[in-house]
């Protein structure tokens, strides 16, 4: 059995863009998220299910799949305001991407963006933004969830 260890050298990466070409692990023109607390991709698959008048169980049938994923992070300016330049995701930040109904492409990656990496890629939008500040958190942190649009595809190698 293997594991994708995080803390052996390589990172998981989150990166942002505009389009799909800017999420890829060789471009430079998207957002790479910095200061990830965790990160969290759900596809959650629906289900319907029914009780019948005849049957000791219930009956269950699948429906389509709630794609979602979470983060939390420490607030970076250039990244939750934007640069005013780049890529829509770049220039607007995730404050403007969110506020402006951008959709992003996103490439989720296990454990860095080298040759050997996978990763989760697809596209969506960005809701749930609530940075906070307090006493014992003396540093801006927000929460940040992307809404997937369609499926998640998965990458087997860089």
């Amino acid at each position: 059995m293997g594991v994708i260890n995080v803390s052996a050298g390589s990172e998981a990466v989150l990166k942002l863009g505009d389009s799909e070409a800017n999420v890829t692990p060789a471009s430079s023109d998207g957002v790479t998220v910095p200061a990830m607390q965790d990160i969290v991709l759900n596809n959650s698959t629906g289900v319907f299910r029914w009780k019948q008048l005849n049957l000791t169980s219930e009956s269950a049938v699948t429906t389509p799949s709630t794609n979602q994923i979470t983060l939390n992070l420490v607030v970076d300016p250039d990244t939750f305001f934007g640069t005013g330049s780049g890529d829509a995701v770049k220039s607007g930040g995730l404050y403007g991407a969110s506020k402006n109904k951008t959709k992003v492409y996103f490439s989720a990656f296990f454990n860095g963006t080298d040759s050997t990496s996978k990763y989760i890629t697809g596209s969506g939008y960005i809701s749930g933004l609530a940075p906070t500040v307090n006493m014992d958190a003396p540093v801006w942190v927000t929460p940040v969830t992307i809404e997937v649009d369609g499926d998640f595809s998965a990458i087997q190698t860089v």
